[in-house]
């Protein structure tokens, strides 16, 4: 019986100790910062439901022709890309101390990251420009609501500790007032 009381209670500690450890940064991805990726022909054309051979022939042709200029911008700035994230993931943690640190980093990432999006959105509104001709106004909506989904999937998730998922729940009850007052 004491053996189980002790364990629970190094359980039990071993529990409360790794709920207060700091978020783990996530791991900085230029290309993704870039607005780097490419396109699915066959589930972009399911996602807004082509229906005829001919409009999914021209409409996977166009994609194909936006991956290849993709993948050539890619292939011209990969090498500083992953300069870039090679940088920001070794430095990381040392950069949110060190202001002068941070600055050359942020200035490192407006003079590579920043024209590669600024390339990447131009090809992107090429694109919907020529997906305007081919496409309906409804599949040319579905067809944005897709490609939004498509860069949100791109951004990275905040990460989250145990004790802020636990205490959000009570912090949003105590700024409405409490469970039971009225709201008037």
């Amino acid at each position: 019986m004491k053996k189980l009381f002790f364990l629970f209670l190094a359980f039990n500690g071993l529990l409360i100790f790794g709920q207060n450890q700091p978020p783990k940064m996530p791991k900085y991805k230029a290309k993704n910062a870039a607005g780097i990726f490419y396109y699915d022909a066959v589930e972009a054309a399911k996602k807004i439901k082509l229906k005829k051979e001919e409009k999914i022939s021209v409409f996977s042709k166009i994609i194909k022709n936006y991956n290849n200029d993709i993948k050539n911008i890619s292939f011209l700035n990969g090498p500083k890309l992953n300069d870039v994230e090679l940088t920001i993931n070794s430095v990381g943690e040392q950069a949110f101390k060190n202001p002068d640190l941070r600055s050359k980093i942020r200035k490192m990432i407006e003079d590579t990251v920043i024209p590669v999006r600024d390339s990447v959105l131009k090809k992107e509104k090429n694109l919907n420009k020529k997906l305007e001709e081919v496409l309906s106004s409804k599949q040319l909506k579905k067809w944005l609501r897709y490609q939004t989904s498509q860069k949100n999937k791109l951004i990275p998730k905040p990460p989250q500790n145990n004790q802020s998922r636990n205490n959000g729940g009570m912090m949003q009850r105590n700024r409405m007032g409490g469970m039971g007052r009225r709201r008037f």
